[in-house]
């Protein structure tokens, strides 16, 4: 009798403990389902409010209207960020200059190669070759990272520089 009474009181522990874990799950269901609940509630609220100041159709055509207007703005600031885009990739990104000493009798490097890309390696390179009794100033066209004039080793390594990111 005493080994019945101690497996009753065993499997009433069980018992006990598994109802108070059932317990605990449905309250966590409970919150949940009264948070999602006042969440609703709260909308709802606001929808009868918009409906209790117009007609349903005269809002409905108010929001249509305004989702129109949006979408027109929408696709215009694409047509623009297109458009920018377009200009972005065209304009000056890369830069890389070289100075240089032209001839033996004039020192600290005066004369100069800069060459200016866009993104695709297209663009210019700018030589100044400076000597004591003149100067001059060349411009060549770059188109991806090629000229179809003669480039000086200064131009050509003021080129890679730009390319790789180098001043």
């Amino acid at each position: 009798m005493q080994e019945l009474m101690m497996i009753f009181n065993k499997n009433m522990s069980l018992f006990i403990l598994f109802a108070i874990v059932l317990g605990l799950f449905d309250f966590i269901v409970v919150i949940i389902i009264n948070s999602k609940y006042t969440k609703l509630k709260n909308q709802y609220k606001k929808l009868i409010k918009e409906l209790e100041t117009g007609d349903v159709i005269e809002l409905l055509t108010k929001n249509i209207s305004r989702n129109e207007e949006f979408n027109e703005k929408l696709e215009k600031f694409r047509k623009e960020l297109s458009m920018i885009d377009s200009e972005m990739k065209a304009s000056i990104k890369k830069v890389g200059i070289v100075r240089y000493n032209a001839f033996n009798d004039v020192g600290s490097d005066l004369s100069f190669s800069i060459a200016l890309l866009d993104s695709e390696d297209n663009g210019i390179v700018l030589s100044g070759i400076y000597g004591r009794n003149e100067t001059a100033t060349f411009a060549k066209p770059i188109v991806r990272a090629q000229s179809n004039y003669p480039l000086s080793a200064e131009e050509i390594q003021a080129i890679d520089k730009a390319r790789k990111g180098q001043r």
